[in-house]
């Protein structure tokens, strides 16, 4: 398979708070045998944040548009635009006379079930998967999503539930023996977390970590 066909473009938050959900879906991809890419993932000087969101759109054939944050919580609160938007950029690019990114597959998420048809009326009649901000739900959907889209060989949702608490357990104890506090060791960096993420697949999805 070329890397655009095991690529998968993921446009969400990148706050503290929705960082339990990006590591489900990031473990959920990994396991797959697939190549998760964000935008976060280069610090580039010369590039701009537009530009690398519209090259890794083309380098993927899958993608993870999260609009949950796209309602306001609260009374004169901002909502985010960036994931609307970039969403509309992704089906731009599957719509566009370009016979290499035609094959594009989306997996749409909202926070709650219909909540996005009250803000956003064009997604009328798209299929919209709602997580509740519940990292068992991401699990279960995007392992259904990359199953019948990515044909991956994967186990039941509960077995990858339990594998992902297995590899959490495997990294922190990693940690704590490179160095880390436990509490150190459960609030690393994203990128880290990938890389441990790859390694513990590479290892053979050790049960338990062995210096």
């Amino acid at each position: 398979m070329s890397d655009y066909q095991k690529s998968v473009f993921i446009n969400c938050p990148f706050d503290e708070e929705f960082g339990p959900l990006l590591e489900a879906m990031l473990f959920c991809i990994v396991r797959s045998g697939l190549i998760p890419r964000l935008a976060s993932e280069s610090l580039e000087a010369g590039q701009s944040r537009l530009e690398k969101i519209l090259e890794l759109i083309g380098l993927c054939r899958f993608s993870i548009h999260d609009l949950s944050r796209a309602v306001s919580k609260s009374a004169n609160e901002n909502f985010r635009m960036n994931m609307p938007f970039e969403l509309g950029l992704d089906m731009g690019r599957r719509r566009a006379p370009d016979p290499e990114t035609r094959d594009k597959k989306f997996l749409i998420f909202e926070k709650e079930p219909y909540e996005l048809k009250r803000c956003l009326s064009d997604l009328n009649g798209v299929d919209v998967a709602f997580h509740r901000e519940d990292y068992q739900l991401i699990i279960k959907k995007l392992r259904d999503f990359l199953r019948v889209e990515a044909n991956c060989n994967l186990p039941g949702a509960t077995a990858l539930e339990d594998e992902y608490a297995i590899f959490q357990g495997w990294m922190t104890e990693k940690k704590i023996h490179e160095g880390h506090t436990e509490k150190e060791a459960l609030d690393l960096p994203t990128q880290e977390r990938l890389d441990e993420m790859h390694s513990w697949m590479a290892q053979g999805r050790p049960t338990e970590f062995q210096p």
